[in-house]
């Protein structure tokens, strides 16, 4: 079920990780971490340079056919793209992604949490 988020008192769902506004939203932190342009992926993939904004944008679903190249050669899995799970990214990609997103990667939630009981306990 997807979290709710409060806006000007009215609770509403948080988009769904599958949602086009999400996809988009992935698109755009990888190909920031990337290091790349529109440009850039279409002459590596064939993906139009006003079909990548359409995705990022959320205006237009990702065709699957056009994806495949794009998770080829750049190491990014479907399960990224279309699900939002990072675990099969590579780890690096992977950091600077959630970097774009501004989202912390786990190891570092996890390691903020042991250090805030830790400060808790000796306290």
């Amino acid at each position: 079920m997807p979290s709710l988020r409060h806006s000007r008192g009215v609770t509403t769902p948080s988009p769904l990780p599958h949602s086009r506004a999400e996809i988009g939203r992935r698109l755009k932190a990888t190909r920031q971490a990337l290091g790349l342009r529109a440009r850039d992926i279409h002459h590596a993939t064939g993906i139009g340079e006003s079909t990548w904004s359409q995705y990022e944008n959320g205006r237009r679903f990702p065709d699957l056919m056009q994806m495949l190249p794009f998770a080829d050669r750049y190491g990014v899995t479907l399960d990224w793209v279309y699900r939002g799970i990072i675990a099969a990214v590579p780890f690096e990609l992977a950091q600077k992604i959630l970097d774009q997103l501004g989202q912390v990667p786990p190891q570092d939630a996890e390691k903020r949490a042991e250090a805030e009981t830790d400060v808790t306990n000796a306290g």
